[in-house]
């Protein structure tokens, strides 16, 4: 510093000198004078620029610190439900519970909750009264709660048992409800009648409507060996007493359900693969135990009546509980954590 000082004052001497000409023996004296005059610019650009970062850095660190505080409110404290907390949601993958040491994603909930808001508004619009209103959404925001914690234990049981349920699997099922009801439907219509009845698109109608319970009725077939026992006690009593479903729904109580079609409906109805099954026995056969394509436990069932593609039908369901009982312990030894207040009505 001090050296280019003096070097600055022996230049501006050396100039003054010559008058200010250039020379041969004056060029470099007058290169050190013009480049002292652009030495006091260089030096106030280089700290606005080390300025200008920290303030960078700073605002940046703000403006995150603000969206966090603002998306806590949003999530946790407000519990918005709107489609543009939705849509953030499953980017940000957010936590709204945990089970057993497993994530419940806020995406899986509000995509659970949404559907059945908006399918009951699309059926019987809002409803008038606030109190009823409230009541209502705080039902359905514990149904989804409920649900969503019931999925991702079921995830993490089926990490630890290595079950996986394959796209070919969820193709196949996606079909069958594509082709449900009495009039088959093109993928396109099928497409539009979930947005404008679920407001899903097809992608999370897959994974809330197939891949999830086909995962969870997997894992519950793998850790519900009661149910195996009771579908073979069921099977003996019906060969007893011949076939009557009646008689073996009231000796088994509570533990097996006796479902009728209630008329003739669709080989195609969407009722778990009932229909499918009796469509293939004579009337008054009954057919093997099998599990429901809806992931809610085995069925039987008894072929009533048969008319072109329709049939009528009797089914005994014989549910899958150990998956849930599971939840209940957990519940009453702690280990369900939920990350917002949901008001019991």
């Amino acid at each position: 510093m001090i050296k280019r000082f003096l070097n600055k004052r022996k230049a501006k001497k050396t100039v003054e000198e010559t008058g200010g000409r250039i020379t041969n023996d004056t060029v470099e004296a007058h290169r050190e004078v013009i480049l002292s005059k652009g030495r006091k610019f260089k030096y106030p650009l280089q700290y606005a620029k080390h300025k200008l970062v920290i303030n960078t850095i700073i605002i940046g660190v703000l403006a995150i610190g603000a969206a966090c505080v603002i998306g806590w409110v949003q999530y946790y404290k407000l519990q918005n439900t709107g489609t543009v907390a939705y849509r953030f949601s499953k980017y940000l993958r957010l936590p709204v519970a945990e089970v057993d040491g497993q994530t419940v994603l806020y995406s899986d909930y509000l995509m659970q909750y949404r559907s059945n808001t908006i399918a009951i508004e699309r059926q019987e619009g809002k409803l008038s009264n606030k109190d009823d209103a409230e009541r209502q959404i705080n039902y359905y925001k514990r149904m989804a709660m409920d649900n969503s914690i019931l999925n991702a234990y079921a995830i993490k049981l089926a990490k630890e048992y290595d079950i996986e349920v394959n796209r070919g699997r969820i193709d196949k099922v996606y079909g069958q409800h594509v082709a449900s009801g009495d009039n088959k439907v093109t993928e396109s219509g099928f497409e539009k009648l979930i947005e404008d009845n679920f407001g899903l698109s097809i992608d999370e109608y897959r994974r809330m409507f197939i891949e999830l319970p086909l995962l969870r009725q997997d894992v519950s077939v793998r850790i519900d060996t009661k149910a195996k026992e009771l579908v073979k006690e069921v099977e003996s009593a019906l060969s007893k007493n011949g076939g009557n479903f009646e008689n073996v729904a009231k000796r088994f109580s509570d533990k097996v359900f006796l479902e009728p079609s209630g008329g003739l409906v669709s080989v195609q109805n969407f009722d778990g693969g009932r229909a499918a099954e009796a469509d293939k026995l004579k009337v008054g056969g009954i057919s093997k135990p099998f599990l429901s394509t809806s992931g809610d436990g085995y069925y039987i069932v008894k072929l009533l009546k048969k008319e072109d593609r329709k049939v009528e039908y009797a089914s005994l369901r014989i549910p899958l509980t150990e998956l849930k009982n599971r939840i209940e312990q957990l519940k009453k030894d702690g280990k369900i954590k939920e990350y917002i207040t949901i008001k019991n009505e």
